[in-house]
């Protein structure tokens, strides 16, 4: 009797795992983030700077242009305490790769409206609007000149 019980009750469990499964899965593919890669900016003992990309260029979009945001968090400090320097900036290729540095940094995913908004801001201007705020030096300088 123990082993005719155990077959029924394994296969139960392992159906009830099975349709548990799928339906755990399925809401975690739903509350995933959005695809995005992080480049770090500066790095000192005592913060971190780093670009968040969300868009990469896109050809079919005739977009060539990378469109981040940017973030410093004091190291040492918990993840809620950070400020955004830039809520949205778009970069070129060039730009991008002269800001890199080449080192690994603790980062960290923040909501994404303020981004999401000035992106939609951004597409709504006229082709030569957009182009006049590409930067194309590297991002600390043109959060420097912006700001200025």
């Amino acid at each position: 009797m123990t082993s005719a019980w155990m077959r029924t009750g394994l296969a139960g469990v392992t159906a009830v795992a099975a349709l548990l499964g799928g339906t755990v899965l399925a809401h975690a593919e739903a509350a995933k983030p959005p695809a995005v890669s992080t480049v770090i900016l500066s790095l000192s003992p005592r913060t971190v700077r780093w670009a968040t990309i969300y868009k990469v260029p896109d050809p079919a979009d005739h977009d060539p242009y990378y469109h981040l945001e940017m973030i410093e968090k004091e190291r040492h400090t918990p993840p809620w305490q950070f400020k955004r320097l830039a809520a949205y900036l778009v970069v070129t290729a060039e730009a991008l790769d002269r800001s890199r540095l080449r080192r690994k940094a603790k980062t960290y995913f923040y909501k994404d409206i303020e981004f999401r908004l000035a992106d939609k801001a951004w597409r709504e201007q006229s082709p030569g609007q957009r182009e006049a705020v590409v930067c194309r030096t590297a991002i600390v300088e043109c959060i420097k000149s912006a700001s200025e």
